[in-house]
């Protein structure tokens, strides 16, 4: 199957006041979320918390892609390429940080496939940091119009796995679902919502390189991959620690108000396929039965 990549003008856009209206929104858009959302960050990362590093860390490379506009020409060219590097390091950063937050929900052997696919997607992104060069400064187009229209493949399935399980974590092992946990926590809902917003727009972003957008679009300009690197950002940042953690305090907290108390932490790492559950008559009852619990604790908790 040929995938063709949609033409853009590789030159700074200052003749087609649309676009250029439009690329210099999103640039801006993206650049002043980051900021913003690095200094949230730093105000709220723990010491010694290397995910929150990470996580900062991400933030910064991204930065200065967003500030290419104002490169006059012939810098416009090398400028964009060069600030290219630090956001495709930050989109591997980001698909790292998802792994880190993901973890304690997957099994041994799904993690170290979900690294390993992670590294060998790295030798695309090194032709894509050449092709940018090339394409950017008018010595070589071909090679950036040919794998332009495969960069969503080497950077987003790990994100979309990692939206999709913890959805799935949520209905399927904690004692609440999805509209319990918006209610309890709305923080938790606003990073829920963020996720599905930037899969809606990697969708945007596959069908607009790939031309089926053309019509609704400035020419060659597309602002949906900016929108959804912003938003998987978002996510980061609005719960700095794991999944687990995070749903761990939410679910303890949940259960103290509806009168009990949480027996045990759930542990997902000791069994590649969790704990076996069956439906019960009360809400006690439905902690998974990995964990007993002693008769004499039932009775306290009752109370």
């Amino acid at each position: 199957m040929k995938v063709s990549l949609e033409k853009r003008n590789n030159h700074r856009p200052v003749d087609d006041v649309p676009a250029l209206v439009l690329e210099a929104w999103s640039q801006g858009l993206m650049t002043g979320s980051l900021v913003i959302m690095a200094a949230v960050t730093y105000a709220n990362m723990r010491s010694g918390v290397l995910l929150h590093k990470l996580i900062l860390l991400e933030l910064i490379l991204a930065m200065a892609h967003g500030t290419f506009i104002f490169a006059p020409e012939p810098v416009y060219g090398w400028y964009l390429a060069s600030t290219a590097i630090g956001l495709i390091i930050s989109w591997s950063l980001h698909n790292v940080v998802a792994w880190m937050k993901n973890r304690p929900f997957m099994s041994r052997q799904l993690s170290l496939f979900y690294v390993g696919t992670i590294v060998l997607a790295q030798p695309y992104w090194a032709v894509e940091i050449y092709a940018n060069f090339a394409y950017f400064n008018n010595f070589n187009v071909t090679v950036y119009e040919r794998i332009r229209p495969w960069e969503a493949l080497f950077r987003d399935p790990w994100w979309i796995y990692t939206t999709c399980n913890l959805f799935w974590v949520v209905k399927r092992h904690y004692n609440f679902g999805i509209i319990e946990l918006v209610r309890e926590c709305p923080r938790f809902g606003l990073m829920l919502g963020s996720m599905c917003l930037s899969i809606v727009f990697i969708v945007a972003d596959v069908l607009s390189v790939t031309g089926a957008l053309k019509s609704a679009m400035p020419f060659g300009i597309n602002p949906f991959w900016k929108l959804c690197f912003m938003f998987k950002c978002l996510c980061d940042t609005i719960i700095l620690d794991d999944f687990k953690t995070a749903l761990d305090k939410l679910s303890a907290r949940w259960l103290t108000r509806q009168g009990m108390q949480a027996v045990h932490s759930l542990d997902f790492t000791s069994h590649p396929t969790f704990a076996e559950e069956r439906p019960l008559s009360n809400a006690r009852d439905s902690l998974p039965l990995k964990y007993p619990v002693s008769a004499a604790h039932l009775e306290r908790t009752e109370q």
